[in-house]
């Protein structure tokens, strides 16, 4: 009996991987030939642009098929304008994936003004990882730490990407626990907040490291110095969560979230099953490659710790329990601050 078991195992593993052989062929039969068009919720030359072009010219190699590849920039709202472009306008064939933005999932859960997606509907490929965020100012405003802001007597300006995205809204925080900090809006991505701060014109900003991926210089030279930080990541460095008074800590799942979630790739609702999947091991084949590790590292953003679109979709529905009517109506205020 065990020499028939023996010999029929072969035939069950071949039964076993059929499914898998099969199903990778049919995603090559539908993706050879065709181009997969990665629209990016920001200006050319910023954080979220450097990231989404890495991942987007490394993507495209894993998927069965290795179709063409176009990036679209399609900037507004902080990222809502392609989200909504992307679950209104697109098909859902698994050929149009978007990376809008750091915050428009934030946006989603809470259910704000702009939002025509249903954020738990979506299709989630994966993020390349957490990522750390910090308050930098510029050096010549002799603001060393964070002690020293809120006991300057001049206000500082801060650059932000739109009202209700973390470039403003951890300013805000500040602003509304008694630190001297006025915020600027209207920049469209964050390589014309870097200039900004470069020609004088602003005295600080809140970002992600990967800010700086294409501006290292500003750290090289010491033209801008960290003094706050979201993540335990920079030596010396307070973290937003300790400085933060306790009636505030509610809002911290909402405000950290960008840190956590990191850039989510996504599409539209309704892709199908088994094109998503391809889609979301094709994304954690790539993260897990050295070459898209090196240009990764290079444009400074996170390796080694890919979040897969399944886990991102319970940490969507995680926020979205979160954001209560009273946390939602807190991050409304602070989103409402000038």
């Amino acid at each position: 009996m065990r020499a028939q078991r023996l010999a029929m195992l072969p035939a069950v593993l071949a039964v076993l991987v059929l499914p898998a052989a099969l199903v990778e062929a049919r995603a090559a039969d539908f993706y050879s030939g065709k181009t997969l068009t990665m629209i990016v919720g920001f200006a050319p030359g910023g954080g979220v642009d450097t990231t989404a072009r890495v991942v987007a010219r490394h993507l495209v190699r894993f998927i069965p098929g290795e179709p063409g590849l176009i990036v679209q920039n399609m900037e507004g709202a902080a990222g809502l304008v392609a989200m909504n472009y992307v679950d209104k306008r697109v098909a859902a064939d698994g050929l149009t994936v978007a990376m809008p933005g750091r915050s428009w999932y934030v946006e989603g859960a809470l259910k704000g003004p702009g939002v025509a997606f249903d954020v738990d509907k979506l299709t989630y490929v994966g993020s390349p990882g957490g990522v750390n965020s910090a308050l930098y100012v510029r050096t010549a405003t002799g603001i060393e730490n964070l002690a020293a802001l809120k006991s300057s007597p001049k206000a500082l300006t801060f650059g932000t990407l739109g009202a209700t995205t973390p470039t403003a809204m951890v300013p805000a925080l500040l602003a509304a626990d008694g630190y001297p900090v006025k915020l600027i809006s209207g920049y469209v991505s964050t390589a014309r907040v870097l200039l900004a701060l470069e020609q004088g014109e602003l005295d600080g900003f809140w970002t992600a490291e990967d800010s700086f991926a294409r501006r290292h210089d500003l750290l090289d030279k010491n033209l801008v110095t960290p003094i706050l930080q979201a993540r335990p990541h920079l030596p010396g460095v307070p973290l937003l969560s300790d400085v933060a008074p306790p009636n505030r800590r509610p809002l911290l799942m909402l405000l950290e979230a960008p840190e956590n979630f990191g850039l989510p790739l996504v599409g539209p609702a309704d892709i199908p099953a088994e094109r998503a999947s391809i889609l979301r091991q094709a994304f954690l084949a790539m993260a897990a490659d050295p070459d898209y590790q090196a240009e990764a590292t290079q444009a400074g953003e996170p390796v080694g710790s890919p979040i897969d679109g399944a886990q991102l979709q319970v940490m969507i529905g995680e926020l979205a329990k979160a954001a209560t009517p009273d946390i939602g109506a807190a991050y409304r205020r602070l989103g409402s601050a000038k």
